[in-house]
């Protein structure tokens, strides 16, 4: 029996006599596409720092503190599409004049300035407030169903860099808290290198 059990481990040793698995090697360095460096701003210490999502456009968001009888903060969000056309800052105006009733773009308040090598660009609108509650259907790319909140306003701002493309800044919400968060709005603005 012991002479069985011999064979066995003699058998077993010799079907392992391999050595361990190298590991796979490194895939090939291929053509790699350039990633385009971050803007830095500084936030205002008032401000909540929310998490952003970790893929997409969106690269920052907060919260300020509510002001007058709003019920809720104004949010601020930091999206980057890349440096093609997605980065037309006409494009994403209209986009968010959208999200009011009536023609806001028209009687929307704008604004430019320098700061060092960038030209930021600013708008302002209010009224009300249409937030999705489902994905756009239809010829108008509309969504079925919308919340409705009165009194709301936005302040958005594109920033546009000489090489790290055009950067946006939103911030909405019911307009008295976005009316008191405007300066440092702008302060954050101001800080962008």
């Amino acid at each position: 029996m012991v002479s069985r059990y011999a064979t066995l481990l003699v058998l077993s040793l010799a079907a392992c006599s391999k050595s361990p698995a190298e590991p796979d090697p490194p895939p090939s360095a291929g053509p790699q596409t350039a990633t385009v460096a971050p803007l830095a701003w500084a936030t205002p210490a008032a401000w909540t720092v929310q998490d952003p999502p970790k893929n997409g456009p969106k690269k920052a968001a907060y919260k300020t503190t509510k002001a007058g009888d709003d019920k809720e903060e104004a949010d601020i969000e930091v999206f980057f599409f890349g440096t093609g056309a997605a980065g037309d800052p006409e494009k994403r105006f209209k986009e968010w004049f959208g999200q009011f009733d009536g023609d806001v773009g028209a009687q929307a308040k704008r604004e430019s300035f320098d700061v060092g090598a960038l030209k930021v660009e600013t708008v302002e609108v209010a009224g009300t407030y249409k937030i999705a509650l489902g994905p756009p259907v239809g010829p108008k790319k509309r969504a079925a169903m919308q919340m409705v909140k009165e009194n709301f306003r936005l302040v958005g701002a594109a920033v546009k860099t000489p090489d790290r493309g055009t950067w946006f800044f939103k911030m909405s919400g019911p307009s008295d808290s976005v009316q008191a968060a405007r300066d440092a709005f702008r302060t954050m603005l101001q800080s962008a290198k």
